[in-house]
């Protein structure tokens, strides 16, 4: 049996949990958003309350169904998880105290907090984790925390506050994948009247007031919650603000408190800004091309590595991110658990002419990119396009509404049906899940309609080695397979390998407690004013 905390631990964890109830240690997920509200902040005190702005809408509130990091985060000041993420990434203890698992990392054993309930007076226990995994299990694929429990095979209810989940095959990341399961009153889950867009049954420290959609969710404070002291504001505003000049006006006049995101253009603006206050994250968010592989000319790898060589990653920080980025070195982000940095493709046009002219194409091709109707895309695929045209790539740019790009993307039922050439994007996952980070956009199982291997990369080699890496009951081994995985991926290039964000967000200077995580979740539950 391996231990993740041992005895020694498991009575320090007592001390922390007890002392995270006194001082307010952090200890909670929570959310994706920016804040704001009218006189916040002037005393500090209980009586205040925050206003949070950011880009998108919010689009559900059922705690298994969230997929958006603006769903997820706003989730999060109302429902909570057994193990939750620290600022450096590392998961700490929250509704469940200890855990334990197996050398085979098959079965899972959760140690519960006995002193918790839900909103509606329903307690929290074994029983309600279990009736929690099974109404996400049972969708089949309905509800986006599906994909997270998949594998498991049993559900075990050891006593009130134990509970044990048997796998079917050895999941080296399913702790990761265990921290973004919220759990809500299996009262509320039986209830068939229940409307998890109009009220919430969570655990946390808000539940929710009001949402009136498209213009702002209230949270206000849960009176009942189980950390003494906790929350410190007695409401959260969440208001989904899609200019990025009407949420940057928001914060200065004092219409906000925290706001997200903030263009890259406008971040040396707001670090000048008296009362505001900017943080800087590495995070998860990777951005690149996929190149279809299925087609000519890309299915020549020299092709794709020459075009990897023609671009200037360091001028595309500088240019499209504002310097606000860190070249890619590897498929994987470095704030990635199994990360490890591969050789990278340096700028050299000399060495990317000779593959190209080694592949046939000497006089170069045309070919178009996608991407969405945003700037911020079009200004990366002109540099795209710039770039390749050095070596006699003529890129045609071609931009559509995300919906519509979307269909685009992922109609085609197979790679001869496809038309996309190029797609300029992103992808961001959790820091401890490496599996989500490669096998939807690298395993030849993943391909549109039912991934976003939307390179149409097909490697016997790499499909066996994501299976292996995941499937490791021990952790150097996954590193192994991850770690050549990697150079596998970055040697065939089926990416223009770019660069990974820092991302910014901006709050008042004398707002305290909220913090954003390195895959895109803000955690609010410790909110202040100073």
């Amino acid at each position: 049996m391996k231990r993740f905390l041992s005895s020694i631990s498991f009575t320090l964890l007592a001390v922390f949990m007890l002392s995270a109830c006194a001082t307010g240690t952090p200890s909670n997920e929570g959310g994706n958003a920016n804040g704001g509200g009218e006189g916040n902040g002037n005393n500090g005190g209980s009586d205040d309350n925050a206003t949070i702005a950011f880009q998108e809408n919010i689009q559900t509130m059922d705690p298994h169904d969230g997929s958006s990091g603006i769903d997820i985060s706003v989730a999060l000041t109302m429902y909570e998880t057994l193990l939750t993420p620290d600022e450096d990434g590392e998961l700490q203890p929250l509704l469940a105290e200890d855990y334990e698992v197996d050398d085979e990392s098959k079965n899972f054993t959760f140690f519960l907090r006995d002193d918790v309930e839900f909103t509606d007076g329903e307690k929290f226990n074994a029983e309600a984790v279990k009736a929690n995994f099974e109404r996400i299990i049972d969708s089949e694929g309905s509800i986006n925390g599906y994909k997270s429990l998949r594998n498991v095979e049993d559900i075990e209810v050891v006593d009130d506050y134990e509970v044990k989940i048997t796998l079917d095959d050895t999941n080296s990341q399913f702790l990761d994948k265990v921290r973004s399961i919220r759990m809500a009153s299996p009262k509320a889950l039986e209830d068939d009247d229940v409307d998890f867009g109009e009220e919430s049954y969570g655990t946390g420290p808000f539940v929710m007031e009001s949402w009136n959609h498209g213009e702002s969710l209230v949270a206000k404070k849960n009176e009942d919650y189980w950390r003494d002291g906790y929350p410190k504001v007695d409401q959260l505003t969440f208001k989904p603000i899609p200019e990025d000049g009407s949420r940057i006006a928001m914060l200065k006049t004092g219409d906000a408190d925290f706001i997200f995101p903030i263009p890259v253009n406008d971040v040396e603006d707001l670090q000048n800004e008296d009362g505001v206050k900017v943080d800087l994250k590495e995070s998860t968010y990777v951005n690149y091309a996929t190149i279809n592989t299925s087609k000519e000319p890309f299915d020549n790898e020299k092709v794709r590595q020459a075009m990897n060589y023609a671009i200037n990653k360091e001028d595309y920080v500088k240019v499209v991110k504002n310097g606000y980025a860190t070249p890619s070195d590897s498929p994987l982000p470095s704030t990635n658990v199994f990360y490890e940095e591969q050789e990278a493709y340096d700028y050299d046009i000399e060495k990317a002419k000779e593959l190209m002219a080694e592949a046939g194409y000497e006089d170069g091709f045309s070919t178009e990119i996608w991407g969405s109707d945003s700037s911020k895309d079009k200004l990366g695929m002109q540099f795209i396009q710039q770039q390749l045209e050095q070596i006699d790539i003529d890129v045609d740019i071609k931009q559509m509404e995300r919906g519509t790009l979307s269909d685009e993307i992922n109609k085609p039922e197979t790679p001869e049906e496809s038309e996309v050439e190029m797609w300029y994007v992103g992808w961001s996952s959790t820091t401890g899940d490496t599996d989500n980070a490669i096998n939807p956009l690298f395993n030849s199982e993943s391909f549109p309609p039912n991934g976003s291997n939307t390179a149409y990369y097909d490697n016997d080699k790499v499909d066996t080695l994501i299976g292996e890496a995941l499937h490791a009951a021990d952790e150097d081994v996954a590193a192994d397979k991850y770690g050549e995985l990697q150079e596998i991926i970055m040697a065939d290039a089926p990416w223009l390998f770019l660069g990974v964000d820092e991302e910014p967000t901006a709050m008042k200077e004398n707002l305290k407690g909220a913090w954003r995580s390195a895959d895109g979740n803000f955690y609010l539950q410790d909110i202040e004013w100073e």
